[in-house]
């Protein structure tokens, strides 16, 4: 009876813990509206230009549950993953649905509005005073962007930017006709600034009686090169005249109307246009239409350049400071292309970056835009590995006003090899610093070639793109290479970066990219700690600060100690030299402050104590054979050989990549048998 007794007890007991622990757990387990938030819409409305896209954020998704996106009717497109494409002009809406535990609810719905963009060369008209031998400034030409009208035109006043080609009608002191004694002069040096095609359409009258000639023509400066395979050698630069005419015979008592096309030659100056006559003759309606070459629209191919606005929030408040006149910052981080390489005759004034830059400071600075401010990061031959390495030292250590640029133009796609974790960790650094990122695609040899790859980045992240090859895809590709490249030898089929019309190019589509986002409803930034966002392939560089000989050790707490050993020399004079004036100076080293081991300096290891989770080594790859090698170690595990030959670009070794920052030893040693031989280390990249 006791072990009966028992067992039912026993039972009984078991029972109730379990009929407890369900009910506890019944308490316990969180209902759906406890386990997550409800699902709500972000976007609720979106305003788009024609061919462009956005995609429909929604907060407090479920794991679990399935989101579909059905459009209203065909002025727009959306995709299962909710990107919106904006197709014809009108509105829209796309219903958004939460199917969830085989149950489907509406979340909500996004009111979507597509506008046309449409894209005038037009010119003011300003009063233009020909003059024979003194010539008058013409009028500067702009290119205006309006909502197309749909009943009564209402021209919208924009921003504006000076196109460096364009179709004008010539305005003489408010008239379109001119009376000319035998010889007028027209200044048209904004109306083609780098040569090209220039087709001049008129009409002539006059009464002497009988038929005479009457000339068309322009003159001006061509700068002569010298094609050396190498830099621009700018001390062998010559002035010379340019001119050409083209006669016609005009009847007298009638109006003749004649059309004359003109090939301009490249890198021309001073343009004018000549009319000249035995007599007294009038010429009116006169149209000048300038193209770089004959199967350019360069207004289409600017407007078409612009490859995505992205998420427009953090370039908004940059014009809206520039307006308000506070101090922003533009940046440009690249390669050769931004540096400025072939981008002048002079100076380095002709670089698209620093022309973009002027641009934006005169659409949207305030006064004369002195707080608008520019930085220029780029370097010859930098892949992004390099570029995250060098954006603390080149970047951030320039700022004048703040800690961090308003605006950061990245330019790697050119250089980049298997780089893409450096590319993305370079844009997700700028992004949590609160930056607005544009991705510039720049041309070399005519193409980019890692654009397609790399756009995807900035699908994930929702950057503006620029992309020049979008804007040419219409042109002839023989053509636009003659037109946008420098010819780097004797031929006319060599083709490397781009010169003066190419950097122009790529500083109006750069331009076009913020006038149209200035014409964009404002969206609320889409990435509020970029942290929270998986990385799309790796963050493992995210951060990296920069570390050179000059660095000040007692104001980085990460870096614990630094004993250069034989590499105790703090400058490599065998190094280039940047194409812009920084810090003041021209001429400076890429790399001024090193520590480079020589044939004197001895055999010690050079050595740091870094608390990091990942480590870049920059070093100098010598054009000659007379330098040495130096391996590398990483608490005293060898992880690579640095060395090699290269025309003094930089070398990079990725020592270190892990998850967790931990103290780590790092050591350089020359290589056996190399300990007389030179070897530099430009500078070393920590991430902590």
């Amino acid at each position: 009876m006791l072990k009966k007794t028992n067992k039912r007890i026993i039972s009984m007991t078991m029972a109730f813990v379990m009929a407890g622990s369900c009910v506890l757990g019944a308490l316990a387990e969180p209902t759906d509206s406890q386990a997550a938030k409800k699902p709500k819409l972000k976007t609720k409305s979106v305003s788009l230009y024609e061919g462009k896209k956005k995609t429909i954020q929604i907060t407090g998704k479920r794991k679990k549950a399935k989101y579909t996106f059905k459009a209203s009717n065909k002025k727009i497109k959306v995709s299962k993953k909710g990107v919106i494409t904006a197709v014809k002009k009108g509105t829209a809406k796309v219903k958004v649905s939460e199917t969830y535990k085989k149950k489907k609810k509406t979340i909500g719905t996004v009111k979507v509005t597509v506008k046309r963009m449409v894209y005038k060369i037009t010119t003011p008209k300003v009063p233009e005073t020909p003059a024979v031998s003194t010539p008058a400034a013409s009028a500067p030409a702009q290119i205006i962007q309006t909502e197309a009208p749909t009943a009564e035109p209402t021209p919208v006043v924009r921003p504006t930017i000076e196109p460096a080609y364009e179709t004008k009608t010539l305005d003489f002191d408010g008239s379109t006709s001119k009376v000319v004694e035998s010889e007028l002069t027209v200044p048209l040096e904004k109306a083609m600034i780098y040569g090209g095609l220039c087709t001049v359409t008129a009409e002539f009258t006059q009464e002497t009686g009988s038929a005479q000639d009457i000339s068309v023509g322009y003159d001006g400066i061509y700068l002569s090169f010298e094609k050396n395979g190498a830099f621009i050698d700018k001390d062998s630069l010559k002035d010379e005249a340019m001119s050409d005419a083209k006669s016609f015979s005009c009847p007298s008592g009638e109006k003749t109307k004649q059309e004359f096309t003109f090939e301009v030659p490249k890198y021309s100056k001073d343009f004018n246009l000549k009319f000249s006559g035995a007599g007294k003759f009038t010429v009116e309606n006169v149209t000048v239409k300038t193209q770089p070459f004959a199967s350019a629209d360069y207004a289409s191919m600017v407007a078409n350049s612009t490859a995505s606005t992205g998420n427009n929030a953090r370039i908004k408040k940059a014009i809206a400071k520039a307006q308000a006149g506070e101090d922003v910052t533009i940046a440009y981080l690249g390669g050769s292309i931004t540096e400025g390489f072939a981008a002048s005759e002079t100076d380095n004034s002709d670089c698209y970056a620093e022309t973009s830059y002027k641009q934006f400071k005169k659409i949207f600075g305030a006064g004369d835009g002195s707080n608008v401010h520019f930085i220029n990061a780029g370097m010859s031959g930098t892949p992004s590995s390099l570029g995250i390495v060098r954006y603390q030292r080149d970047v951030l250590d320039q700022m004048k006003t703040g800690e961090y640029p308003d605006i950061l133009f990245i330019d790697f796609a050119v250089n980049d090899g298997n780089d893409a974790d450096t590319y993305e960790s370079v844009i997700r650094t700028a992004l949590e610093q609160g930056s607005a990122v544009v991705l510039m695609f720049v041309l070399y040899t005519g193409g980019c070639a890692h654009e397609k790859e790399y756009t995807q980045y900035g699908k994930y992240y929702e950057l503006a793109m620029v992309s020049p090859a979008m804007g040419m895809a219409s042109c002839k590709k023989e053509e636009f290479d003659k037109w946008f490249y420098w010819i780097e030898g004797d031929t006319d089929t060599s083709y490397g970066h781009p010169d003066v019309g190419g950097h122009r190019y790529m500083a109006d589509c750069i331009t076009n990219m913020f006038l149209t986002i200035d014409q964009e409803e404002e969206e609320e930034d889409n990435i509020t700690d970029v942290n929270e966002i998986a990385p799309k392939n790796s963050d493992k560089f995210q951060g990296m600060k920069t570390l050179v000989s000059s660095t000040d050790i007692s104001q980085n707490p990460s870096v614990k100690s630094i004993d250069p050993g034989s590499f105790s020399e703090r400058t490599d004079e065998a190094q280039s030299t940047l194409q812009y004036i920084k810090d003041g100076k021209e001429n400076m080293q890429w790399f001024p402050d090193v520590w480079m081991h020589t044939s004197s300096t001895g055999s010690d290891s050079f050595k740091a104590t870094i608390n990091c989770r990942s480590l870049i080594v920059a070093y100098k790859m010598p054009s000659g054979t007379s330098s040495g090698k130096a391996d590398c170690y990483i608490d005293g595990k060898l992880v690579g050989t640095m060395g090699g030959n290269g025309w003094n670009n930089a070398g990079l070794l990725r020592a270190l990549q892990e998850d967790e920052v931990k103290e780590h030893e790092l050591e350089i040693r020359m290589k056996n048998g190399d300990e007389k031989k030179p070897f530099t280390i430009f500078a070393i990249g920590y991430c902590d």
